[in-house]
Parts: structure tokens; sequence; C-alpha cells
């Protein structure tokens, strides 16, 4: 068996996290991403550029390794266009509370519709930006081999990503419904894992139909663990948001550590929030969460063994780099 993430934790809270943080923050990005990212700066609320640096210096580590070595230049890119794509979509609805401005932008991905920039009430010069981003995203995918075949999954998989903000934005107006479940189903896309692998298939130089399905099957355990990720380094941040759609808070609230109605007096009270998140702490919400990707690390384990024709090795080791990252961006990702 690989990774133990008790040892893993450990490690990286313990000694490495100012030379990795230092060494992210000093990430080059490329030049025609650095002049989107420059350009995304200029609108209000924009996020911290570590950001971009974290994801592109991390991508390498969750791609498939039949993508050959003198295109993995063009995956990192088509990666991270894919996250500051889904990331301007995300805050349109959870920093901006903008309906209008979301549901013109999630046509983006269906090729079959063409988003309005000029409908009245929205943000029309970020569409116009989130547009020139997904065209950016496009071009670089058109130049795959295997482009045309995995397209359509991609937009599948690029859709359930914005859907996944869907449902937190609902979590947001219905807290009642919150379970953890649908959380796992729904919300989970919004790491978008499943889109990810498919541009490495996209750039694949050979079809691994025969594996497909299992591979599938392993990418949502790796979705589960990035999201378990996610979730750990950004829930209390959240928390102070009042965005209560992470797993640790829907865990506190089935476990009984949070009700529905301290739910209401969080977004009142910002005093108050500082203690359920210290009340949270106390419970050691993370360690529950660490379990849980234990068990779907060692499921991946054994999905990716019983390929036939393709050797997953690195990915499976990726995944332990990807929990790192997330531990080592904490309150900046």
């Amino acid at each position: 068996m690989g990774a133990d993430v008790t040892d893993l934790v450990e490690t990286v809270t313990s000694s490495e996290e100012p030379t990795e943080v230092e060494s992210i923050s000093n990430h080059e990005l490329p030049a025609e991403i650095r002049a989107l990212i420059d350009e995304y700066d200029a609108f209000e609320g924009s996020r911290d550029p570590f950001l971009w640096k974290w994801v592109h210096r991390l991508t390498p580590h969750f791609t498939f390794s039949f993508v050959p070595d003198d295109r993995v230049t063009e995956v990192r890119t088509a990666k991270t266009l894919g996250t500051v794509f889904i990331t301007i979509l995300d805050d349109f609805l959870e920093k901006d509370r903008d309906q209008e401005t979301f549901d013109e932008a999630a046509k983006i991905p269906r090729s079959a519709y063409e988003m309005d920039p000029d409908r009245e009430g929205v943000q029309s010069e970020q569409l116009r930006f989130a547009k020139r981003v997904w065209d950016d995203l496009r071009d670089v995918l058109d130049d795959a081999p295997r482009s045309e075949f995995y397209l359509p999954l991609f937009r599948f998989d690029t859709q359930q990503a914005v859907d996944a903000i869907r449902y937190s934005y609902l979590l947001g107006r219905y807290p009642e419904l919150a379970n953890y479940r649908e959380l796992t189903l729904h919300e989970s896309h919004n790491v978008m894992m499943f889109a990810y692998a498919d541009i490495d298939l996209m750039f694949s130089p050979v079809l691994p139909t025969d594996d497909l399905a299992q591979l599938r099957r392993m990418v949502w355990q790796a979705q589960m663990m990035a999201r378990i990720g996610n979730w750990v380094a950004t829930w209390e941040r959240e928390i102070r948001e009042t965005d209560f759609s992470s797993g640790p808070v829907v865990h506190a609230l089935e476990e009984g550590l949070l009700t529905y109605d301290e739910l209401d007096r969080l977004r009142d009270d910002p005093e108050y929030r500082e203690e359920v998140v210290e009340r949270l702490r106390d419970a050691d919400v993370d360690a529950a969460f660490f379990e849980r990707w234990q068990r779907h690390y060692e499921e991946l384990e054994r999905l990716a063994a019983d390929l036939s024709t393709v050797d997953a090795t690195s990915y499976v080791e990726g995944m332990e780099t990807v929990l790192r990252y997330f531990i080592w961006g904490k309150g900046r990702v």
C-alpha cells in the first residue's frame, strides 16, 4: 500500500510548508496565461494570483502517463485555463450572487448555445473575458490528436462542474437540503478531475478504450480525494464568508456538531463564525476527512492495479502531492 495519510499530513505540516509555499509563489506562469491573469486581476474581487501558480505547478502530478512528454506543456496550459474558466463562473454565483451573469456564462461550454454578453443586467466585460478564456482553452485542445473524439465528453464533464456551482448556490439558499451523499454526487465535480482527465485523453497518441471505464472509476476516487483536500484547505474561510456547502460543514450538521438554526445566526454574526470555526477545529473535523481520503486512496490503488493497457502508477502517487498542495495552499486557494 502507498500513502499513509497520517504520516503524509504530519510531514507536510511539520517541516515542508515554508519552502514549498515560497516555491509556488515564485513559480513563473507561461506568457500566454500570465497575460490573461493580468487582465483578470483588473476585475474587482479577483483571486489571489497564488492560485494560478499553484494550479499550473501542480498539474503534472495528476496527468496520466500516456500523455507524451512533448505535449505536457500544452496539457498544463489547458488544465490551468480550465481552472481559470470555472473559477470565473464560480465567482459570478458564489461571490457576486449574480444569477443572470452566471446563467449566460454557463452556456459557453455548450456548443448549441450562444451566451449574450449584452443581455440587460449582466457583467458584460467579465462575460466576454470568460468567453475568451474558453476560446483560448479550445485553441489548445483543438491541436490535440484526440480532440474531436473526446470533446463531447469534455463538454459534459465541464458542464458537471458548472452544475456543481449551481448546487453549491442552492445549498446557500436552502441549507436544510444539505446531506453528504448529495454533496459528493454533485458538488465534488467543482474540482474538475474528470475534465482534466479528458484533456489527458485528448493528447493521448492512442485510444485506451479498453480501460476507459476503469479510468473513469479511478478518476471518481481521485476527484473525491481532491475535493477532500479542497474542503480541508477552505472550510474555515468559507464559514467566514457564510458559504456552508463544504464537506466539513455538512459533516458537522449530520454529526450534531452544528444545527441548521445556527446557520442563520452565522449569516448575521461575524463573531459567532469564529466561535463555530473553533468548535469544529476542536472536534477535529479535518481528521475525519483525512480518514475518508485514505479510503479513497486505497480504492484508487486497487483500481489502478486492474488496468490492462495503462500504467497509472504516477497518477496514483500524484494524488499524494495534490493533498500536500492543498495543505500548503490553505487560506490562499
